[in-house]
């Protein structure tokens, strides 16, 4: 029998939906299920009965949590597709949109987090939604299987000056010598779930944290990892190290 699968988007750059499509296991997971709603690929503008649905993006306008309310009322599991979905992502930025992850107004069974999600997570995450097996995602943080972790000992307190290094402070993993933070350089892989292959670092930049939290709240944790360290005026007076991916709201889940 043959999965039935409806796959769509909310607010989103559709970056999770390219991610899924570009996937070397993509024919395949096509021939082994059948997809009953997916506009990107289909003329079938009616939502129908499905068994997984997997939805991309953020909850920004008032027509989208019917809309959503209709997929949740027709899909025996929903899952939230990217760090948009899970969390509600880089629109939290925003001071003029509101974003919402979608599980504030919809029951979810699970996440499969990523701006966008890793290649691997993501194949990982379909082949088990095919053969009807949950979805399992890491219990550790980034730091656990980080490559620069033989050099993490941090000597508190440190002074975290930069979200990012300059251009010309940029190593790759095999010519750094330290940990991002003992660099005054924000490092959130201590309060981020692992999963990604650390991208980010293997390219000489920190972890953003867009896997989200292992366990709580993103902004929950974020505030007890910072209180940790001496923040630059600059860095105190910019909301954005809160809101990346994720804010709390009033009412809703953190």
């Amino acid at each position: 029998m043959r999965f039935k699968f409806l796959i769509t988007s909310l607010t989103s750059c559709t970056g999770c939906i390219s991610a899924l499509i570009s996937l070397d296991i993509f024919p395949q997971f096509l021939e082994r299920t059948k997809i009953e709603y997916f506009p990107f690929i289909s003329d079938n503008l009616e939502i129908k009965e499905c068994d997984v649905a997997l939805v991309e993006g953020c909850v920004s306008e008032k027509n989208q949590i019917e809309y959503l309310q209709e997929i949740r009322k027709n899909a025996k599991k929903l899952y939230a597709l990217g760090t948009c979905s899970a969390f509600g992502g880089i629109l939290s930025l925003s001071n003029i949109k509101e974003s919402y992850p979608i599980s504030k107004f919809v029951e979810v069974d699970g996440i499969i987090p990523g701006c966008p999600p890793p290649s691997i997570l993501l194949g990982n995450c379909l082949l088990r939604l095919v053969e009807n097996k949950k979805i399992k995602l890491s219990l550790k943080n980034m730091c656990s299987t980080c490559p620069l972790n033989n050099q993490a000992k941090i000597d508190l307190p440190l002074t975290i000056d930069k979200i990012v290094p300059r251009n010309d402070e940029i190593r790759f993993p095999e010519e750094n010598l330290s940990c991002f933070l003992n660099d005054g350089i924000l490092c959130l892989g201590p309060v981020t779930r692992d999963g990604c292959d650390h991208l980010c670092i293997n390219q000489g930049l920190p972890c953003e944290g867009c896997l989200g939290p292992v366990s709580k709240g993103f902004t929950s944790n974020l505030i007890n990892f910072l209180s940790l360290f001496n923040l630059s005026k600059d860095l105190r007076k910019y909301k954005g190290i809160f809101y990346r991916f994720s804010k709390s709201h009033v009412g809703g889940k953190d």
